[in-house]
């Protein structure tokens, strides 16, 4: 599996394709797992070979989606720290089962300034994260919570039919679940979808 992210991330320096296999490791996490904790120090950059994991912010009780990370991907405010030696601000729990590339931060950046592959990946995770960032932001700030609740079954139905429940999606979208029942039931009379037990029918 490490062979296949030197492969993918195209890096051609034997020298770093050699210090990732003396100085990274390979673990495995259950769903569920929390692998980064808010508050604590970063101490070793986690990326994504398998799986996805849950990137989110908790304030007050309630819980703001960041994003999503799927293989070949690691968490940016991680990344940040690793240049930094600040703490974390978010955590991370698995959302389905993964296994995870750890490196320690110090080679992260020593990397960054020796290799001009790993420095790439690290300007395109920047890159990637800002533009979605931006894109959350937009969403939030411009767009009714109706219609981003609405674009977020659709985006995460398979064959029209989501199974999330009433608080999983509140915590997707940073409400309370008394809100997102409100919503689903407005959007259950305008037409645009069937509540089910335990699952969302996308009628649209």
């Amino acid at each position: 599996m490490l062979h296949n992210f030197i492969h993918q991330l195209r890096i051609a320096e034997l020298e770093l394709q050699n210090e990732l296999q003396e100085k990274s490791s390979v673990t495995t996490h259950k769903k569920g797992d929390l692998i980064i904790k808010n508050n604590q120090y970063i101490k070793v950059l986690k990326i994504v070979l398998k799986g996805k994991v849950r990137v989110y912010q908790e304030n007050e009780e309630r819980e703001i989606l960041i994003y999503y990370l799927h293989p070949i991907e690691t968490c940016t405010l991680s990344l940040s720290a690793c240049f930094e030696d600040c703490k974390s601000t978010v955590n991370a729990v698995v959302a389905e089962d993964c296994t995870i590339l750890n490196i320690p931060v110090r080679f992260v950046r020593d990397w960054n300034f020796k290799y001009k592959s790993w420095n790439s990946f690290t300007i395109k995770t920047f890159r990637e994260s800002y533009h979605h960032l931006m894109n959350q932001y937009a969403n939030l700030a411009f767009q009714p919570l109706k219609d981003r609740l609405f674009d977020y079954l659709i985006s995460k139905a398979s064959n029209a039919v989501v199974k999330k429940t009433h608080q999983e999606l509140a915590k997707e979208l940073g409400t309370t679940r008394e809100v997102i029942s409100r919503l689903l039931k407005k959007l259950e009379s305008n037409g645009k979808l069937n509540l089910r037990q335990k699952e969302i029918q996308i009628l649209k």
